[in-house]
Order: structure tokens, then sequence, then C-alpha cells
């Protein structure tokens, strides 16, 4: 019998061999495509992650933008709404002003405004002093009596120019350089910003507060 392998017996080895490296082949192949997918879930992973992240941030920068647009908007109306309330107070007052100058009052009003100027005033020697030109025209000749009543000794002449302004007066030294304006217009100037303080106060109190403003200042 001999002991040479026979030509089934090498058929049959080759196909053994044939299946082992395909079975080894089928293998990594396998392997291969797991690693594939779980490398690829891994980038799908981590882009979904990028992109959330990316949409959060964008919905976070939209939603500041809203809230800062808004709050800008709302502030914006805030201030229309003060600034109307402030010129309708401030047209109030000027009618009030007004119908002042028709009364009694007046002339007390203007003789205390003139003490006051005249006392701020005491050591600037000459004063000059204006009138508006309805009041120059319906109190010049009553000057020295004013002056007498009010400022006793003190040298306040006053000018044939009218100021211009609505009533009220001013009086400064000789050569301009010091004034003290008790005009409606230069007062009115001066307490614009109380006025808007105390609207401030009134209105919008949260903003008062942070200012540390009150409506009794």
């Amino acid at each position: 019998m001999s002991s040479e392998p026979s030509l089934q017996d090498l058929e049959q080895a080759l196909i053994d061999r044939a299946r082992r490296l395909a079975d080894e082949y089928m293998a990594r192949a396998r392997s291969t495509r797991e690693r594939m997918i779980s490398d690829k879930n891994e980038w799908l992973r981590i882009r979904e992650e990028r992109e959330v992240f990316a949409a959060e941030l964008a919905s976070e920068r939209f939603y500041r933008s809203k809230v800062q647009s808004t709050e800008m908007e709302l502030q914006g109306e805030l201030d229309r709404r003060r600034w109307e309330m402030v010129q309708d107070l401030k047209l109030s007052i000027r009618q009030e002003f007004l119908a002042l100058m028709e009364s009694r009052e007046y002339v007390a009003v203007l003789k205390r405004f003139l003490s006051s100027a005249v006392a701020a005033l005491h050591d600037e020697g000459e004063l000059v002093a204006h009138l508006a030109q309805r009041d120059l025209e319906r109190f010049g000749a009553e000057w020295p009596q004013w002056l007498q009543e009010t400022a006793p000794g003190s040298k306040v002449m006053l000018s044939g120019e009218a100021g211009h302004f609505t009533g009220g007066l001013l009086i400064r030294n000789r050569d301009d350089s010091v004034r003290v304006d008790h005009s409606f217009e230069g007062r009115m100037e001066r307490l614009e910003e109380q006025i808007n303080l105390v609207l401030t106060a009134e209105l919008f109190p949260s903003v008062a507060a942070a200012a540390g403003v009150s409506a009794d200042d």
C-alpha cells in the first residue's frame, strides 16, 4: 500500500485550506466592518453633539439678542413718554407763569427776585438789571421805588434794553462776567433737571430706586 497522498487527499487539503482562508478573511472583514461602523457611530455622535451645542449657542445668542432688542425698545418708549410728559409739564408751567404775569402777585415776585439777586451780587459793585419788554414798559417808572423797598442803598441801574425772555428779570455786573438769571426761561432751564428727576421717581420707581432718587428730592 502506497503512503503517498492521493489526488483526492490533495484536493481535500486544498479545499480545507481554502475554507480556513475564507473563514479568516471573513472574520477580518467582519472585524473591520464592525470597527468602521463603531468609528462611524462615534463620528456621528461627536458631530451630533457639536451640532446640538452649536444650536444651543445659536439659540442662546438669538434669545439674548431678542431680550436686548426688547429692552432697548422699551427704554426708548419710556424715554419718549418721559420726554412728552416733561414737555407737557413745561407747557403747563409756562401757562401758569403767563397767568401769574397778569395777576397782582407778579410785582411781588419780581421784587423777591430783585432782592435775592442783589444779595447774591452784593460784592460786584454797580449792577445792571434787565426786564422783559412788556415789563419794562409797565414797571420801568416804578424801578427806583422797587429798589428802595427791596435793596435800599444798592446801585442797580435798570437797562433800557429789554431782555430776550418772557418775564422775570436778569441782573448782572457791569462787565457781564457775573449774572443772576431769574427770567422765566433761565429758571425753567435750571428746573428741568429736577422735573426729570421727579418724573423718573413717580413714573419709573425701579429706575429711580437704582439711581437713589425719590419723588421727595
